[in-house]
């Protein structure tokens, strides 16, 4: 579960205040899920945010806010159609030790804009060796990261996430279009966090934090 964190408030992003609501729902789900496992799968919510990197390259989330979820996503949301560069606010975003994925880098929206300027191969770069996870978002207004871009990042060594981006149920479908930008960029699903078995999972999102301070 992934909405967007307080600072974004023209997606009504979510105080800390619901955030502790949905988790503690989310604690519930899962405490009822584990205990029925017996007669089916055992399915496990991961409490999520997506964060919003500012100009700067910080986020909207405090660290002691950051650290209260299990899985922080990092975003571009602003200043997305500036002819600047703007490697240094990637950079300062993958950087910090709470994020586990940058998602949509670019901010593009296909016939709106197209997206910040930025020296790719630095950020991947970075991404790889502080494994931190590149998203693929399979709005299809988005493609962010189309599949030209992905196997530019898959060469530096980078871990991927596949996402449908959904805000609402019909647009789970979605995700097909990101799995289609990841097999036309050669992307082996061994490289893709959300394909990986849940135990794996889950350890990688704690050791992230460790490994990359």
């Amino acid at each position: 579960m992934t909405d967007h964190s307080h600072g974004l408030k023209i997606a009504s992003g979510m105080s800390m205040e619901r955030a502790a609501d949905q988790h503690a729902e989310i604690d519930r789900l899962n405490d009822s899920w584990r205990k029925g496992a017996g007669r089916g799968p055992a399915f496990r919510f991961i409490k999520g945010i997506e964060a919003n990197i500012a100009a700067d390259g910080t986020l909207d989330l405090s660290d002691e806010e950051a650290g209260r979820f299990e899985l922080v996503l990092a975003a571009p949301h602003s200043k997305l159609r500036l002819t600047d560069d703007q490697t240094p606010r990637l950079l300062r975003a993958v950087d910090n030790p709470h994020v586990h994925v940058l998602a949509h880098p670019r901010g593009r929206i296909a016939g709106s804009r197209g997206g910040i300027v930025v020296d790719w191969d630095a950020v991947f770069a970075r991404a790889a060796a502080k494994g931190v996870a590149i998203e693929l978002d399979g709005d299809p207004s988005r493609q962010d990261l189309d599949h030209v871009l992905a196997a530019r990042a898959l060469d530096y060594g980078c871990l991927f996430a596949i996402d449908s981006d959904a805000h609402v149920p019909n647009q789970l479908w979605y995700a097909e279009t990101a799995i289609a930008q990841a097999r036309l960029a050669g992307i082996p699903s061994e490289r893709v966090i959300n394909y990986w078995e849940r135990d794996r999972l889950l350890g990688w999102l704690d050791n992230r934090l460790v490994t990359s301070r």
